[in-house]
């Protein structure tokens, strides 16, 4: 499915800023980011979470992606408007698959999914979909990287999937379905 349903698209886009600051006041409080970071999102959406976290965290890049063409054309605008004198060099929009992401084996710090990773595939309730995303997230990771998301669906499954890769959950909130976790990647192990 490359775009949303009106429907969707509407709830989505209806409360984002609002969204956007819990999420950034969350990542902020206690979620070690590191300096010139290079960062991924999956599902961007109108992209207020991209522009706020570049403004504040400075990463040497930030790719906002999403699969649904109407949703980047309002990341553009939104882009737009909040920064007139021009988009920051290291912000970059585009269209991806979480499926198949265009990025190379280990070279991303953090990659952020806020109530995405659902969205792997056709049917919402089917794990294996977003198993299939969690491996694109690991191959892409830096040992060492960041996972931060949001979902409130396959909590448990993620999480479970998440350690048995050895990632480390370092950070857990949860309000009512919906999960806040930062997990880190395991490092590379030291070689005698």
């Amino acid at each position: 499915m490359t775009e949303m349903n009106p429907i969707s698209r509407f709830f989505v886009n209806l409360s984002a800023r609002r969204r956007s600051n819990r999420r950034y006041a969350w990542i902020s409080s206690g979620v070690a980011i590191p300096a010139s970071s290079r960062c991924l999102e999956l599902g961007c959406g109108n992209a207020i979470f991209a522009a706020q976290f570049v403004e504040k965290f400075r990463p040497s890049s930030y790719e906002a992606t999403d699969l649904d063409p109407e949703q980047l054309t309002r990341a553009r605008r939104l882009l737009a408007r909040q920064f007139p004198a021009g988009v920051p060099a290291e912000l970059h929009l585009q269209e991806a698959n979480m499926l198949q992401l265009p990025f190379p084996d280990s070279t991303l710090d953090v990659v952020l999914a806020f109530v995405t990773l659902h969205h792997a595939g056709e049917d919402h309730h089917d794990f294996a979909a977003v198993q299939r995303a969690l491996s694109e997230v690991n191959r892409v990771l830096r040992p060492g990287g960041r996972l931060v998301y949001e979902e409130f669906l396959h909590r448990d499954a993620i999480r479970s999937w998440l350690g048995s890769k050895g990632f480390v959950i370092e950070r857990v909130d949860r309000r009512f379905r919906l999960e806040r976790v930062a997990a880190r990647k395991p490092p590379v192990p030291d070689t005698p």
